[in-house]
């Protein structure tokens, strides 16, 4: 690496050409901050001819440096030089349309020649300042002259530059140019051994914050020849930009979180400010094994499936009508939809009826959570763990076991519980409220209203001031009434006419233009048939959409025995993860031989059985439990999955477990005790232990 100090004019305008490498950002300076600072810089060097400094350039030769024409690639500074850049057209710009062939010896044919053009360069080559994709465009055209220029080409740069030349209109031209000779950089020339990743992310902070899309394709591209770069770049990454290019970067942001954590199988989601760092080393570790153009792919064919379900709207379907559930009730499971997306995509034995009966699955436990006023707190770790518990083969069984397994405090709620807060809770407020309407409209239907345009309406107005119509109707209680329907399910309804209706009686609404009789609303036909509005209706009509709930969102049903294994399966994994094996379990060297000998007889019993390592003992499972080891000083103490009373002739002084002894090494609550001390009392074990084997499947 060489560094040397030097001013900003002079790099510029060295012979030969700097270039932006596509896995840089665009041009991202607003013309009322960033370049309104650097004229304040500018003017006031130029008047106290002093230098300011700017900061560092960073580049490092082009491969084909050695043809005779110099190319520098600039990975860090791109912003200063552009906009200085931009400067230049505008003051060459400024003397041709004021007529003033030079100020100071400084005409139009000189700053081309020495801060725009090479003279004798040709094509690409006739520039000395080469940007990436529409900003190139946007400035050859502005160097070149060329007009009309296409709007929407690069609005950054055109910003710039008009800027530039609106100061110019009320400006010292000398003075101007006089501090532009005193812009001071450090100029930072790469060599070949020299890390520009990490020469350029030390000095990120010096400028404009780069976000996380920025850094991450710096990561992936940077170091790259530039063929392959460019290669890689409109073959591969322009395919992300283009995805999320219209939303905000945190977009971009949760796609590369949950992509990392889908690929790591993260149960926790990792942090915002480790998305980078973390990426950066799974893309390292990623690369040892995998090339970079099958690496690139994979992360657009997840970046374009994430797209489809947060960025949306694509054409009608029934997975888009999913996909606008997810984006109306939680962003969250966007990770669990796009692993769900590629195993439809790899999975032999899953399907659209099963994807789309998973995607059902995910939004009946959002609503169901939601109308029974479970915590929405930690939903992101939630789908996390989900996400990684979804195997390739059986994607849709793996979702449903992985919903079974969470803790009580993020399960499932049960068919019960949802009737029940369906009847008695108030669902307006609820982020799930319009979309719980949609559905009830549109369920089982070939004719699904348009409910985009439609809002929420109470039929019973929430005004506390109702009219005269209303608290006639409702009785003396009304304000009773009220308060304690108004917000209820049977009371809402979806229609079009919201302020046409307003705080109308009953009767209005029903009768007016657009009113309940003339609606098409499904919802509302039971609304007109009646010929009041009171709690007995309300009531009625709760209980029908109840019901009818119960049907769009599906109860969470799986087999007990499926469920079983995984959490055999979760617990060995926790043993591994702890870094627990039976070898490191104390024992003293008899009791340790007699283990021995116990050990081959139970894992002899059948090919189906695991051995799952605790801290202090060595439990033995089929589906469930059926006998666990813990050696003690003088003994190996078996406690067995049977109710002592349901043992077949038990041997002597076996006794029954009912509750677990404080500061014992069982992981088990109750059971069957027996103690084995030698060869024979082993003997007398193993009918127990063959019988609660039969019984652990």
């Amino acid at each position: 690496m060489e560094v040397r100090n030097q001013k900003l004019a002079r790099l510029l305008g060295s012979t030969g050409q700097f270039f932006i490498p596509v896995f840089q950002r665009d041009y991202s300076w607003k013309a009322k901050k960033h370049c309104a600072q650097l004229w304040d810089d500018v003017v006031r060097a130029g008047s106290a001819a002093n230098t300011h400094f700017l900061g560092a350039i960073v580049c490092s030769p082009a491969e084909d440096l050695a043809t005779g024409f110099p190319r520098w690639q600039v990975i860090d500074g791109q912003q200063r030089l552009t906009t200085l850049t931009l400067l230049f057209a505008a003051m060459r710009d400024h003397l041709l349309e004021t007529e003033r062939p030079e100020v100071n010896g400084i005409t139009p044919e000189w700053i081309d020649d020495n801060y725009l053009t090479n003279r004798h360069g040709r094509n690409d080559h006739r520039y000395r300042l080469l940007l990436r994709r529409h900003d190139r465009t946007a400035l050859c055209r502005l160097i070149d002259k060329k007009q009309p220029r296409p709007k929407g080409v690069s609005d950054a740069v055109e910003a710039a530059y008009l800027h530039f030349r609106n100061k110019l209109g009320n400006a010292n031209f000398a003075e101007v140019w006089r501090g532009i000779l005193s812009l001071g950089i450090v100029e930072v020339t790469l060599k070949g051994d020299d890390d520009a990743q990490a020469i350029f992310e030390s000095l990120n902070a010096t400028g404009l914050e780069l976000n996380k899309s920025d850094l991450i394709r710096n990561c992936i591209l940077m170091g790259l020849k530039e063929a392959e770069q460019t290669a890689m770049y409109n073959e591969h990454w322009i395919a992300i930009e283009k995805l999320f290019r219209n939303e905000k970067d945190r977009v971009f942001d949760n796609f590369a979180r949950d992509y990392l954590d889908m690929k790591e199988r993260n149960e926790k989601q990792t942090r915002k400010e480790s998305i980078y760092p973390d990426f950066r080393r799974f893309w390292k570790e990623q690369r040892k094994s995998v090339d970079l153009e099958p690496a690139l792919a994979d992360m657009v064919r997840h970046a374009r499936h994430y797209a489809a379900v947060l960025v949306g709207p694509g054409k009608p379907s029934a997975r888009e009508e999913r996909y606008r559930g997810i984006r109306q009730l939680r962003a969250a499971p966007a990770i669990t939809a796009m692993r769900l997306l590629a195993c439809l995509d790899d999975a032999l034995d899953f399907g659209q009826r099963d994807f789309l009966e998973a995607l059902d699955l995910i939004e009946s436990y959002l609503v169901r959570r939601s109308v029974c006023g479970e915590s929405t707190r930690g939903y992101d770790t939630v789908f996390a763990v989900l996400t990684s518990k979804i195997g390739a083969r059986k994607p849709l069984l793996d979702l449903k076991t992985a919903f079974r397994l969470l803790p009580h405090g993020q399960g499932f709620p049960s068919d019960d519980a949802f009737h029940h807060a369906l009847r008695e809770r108030e669902m307006y407020g609820l982020r799930a409220c319009k979309l719980i309407l949609e559905r009830l409209e549109n369920h089982d239907t070939k004719e699904p209203s348009n409910t985009g345009r439609y809002t929420i309406e109470h039929i019973l107005p929430q005004n506390p001031k109702l009219s005269p119509q209303w608290t006639e109707m409702l009785g003396p209680a009304w304000q009773s009434v009220q308060e304690t329907w108004v917000h209820r399910l049977g009371n809402l309804t979806l229609t079009g006419y919201n302020k046409e209706y307003s705080d109308r009686s009953f009767d209005e609404k029903k009768t007016m233009k657009g009113g309940f009789r003339q609606s098409a609303v499904r919802l509302n036909s039971f609304v007109a048939d009646k010929e009041q509005w009171t709690t007995s209706e309300i009531k009625e009509r709760t209980c029908l959409l109840a019901d009818r709930a119960l049907k769009i969102w599906p109860p969470l049903e799986v087999d007990q025995s499926v469920v079983d294994r995984a959490k055999v399966r979760e617990r060995l994994k926790r043993a591994e993860t702890a870094g627990r094996s039976v070898a490191r379990i104390s024992m003293m060297p008899p009791i340790r031989d007699l283990f021995r000998q116990l050990r081959q007889r139970v894992r002899s019993l059948g090919d189906d059985i695991t051995e799952i390592p605790e801290s202090g003992s060595v439990s033995y499972h089929r589906v469930r439990y059926f006998v666990e080891i813990v050696p003690q000083k003088n003994r190996l103490q078996l406690l067995v999955a049977l109710d002592f009373g349901r043992v077949k002739n038990p041997p002597k002084k076996a006794k029954e477990l009912r509750t677990r002894v404080a500061g014992s090494q069982h992981t088990q609550d109750s059971g069957t005790l027996y103690s084995i001390t030698d060869p024979k009392t082993l003997e007398a074990a193993l009918p127990l232990i063959r019988q609660a084997y039969s019984a652990g499947g």
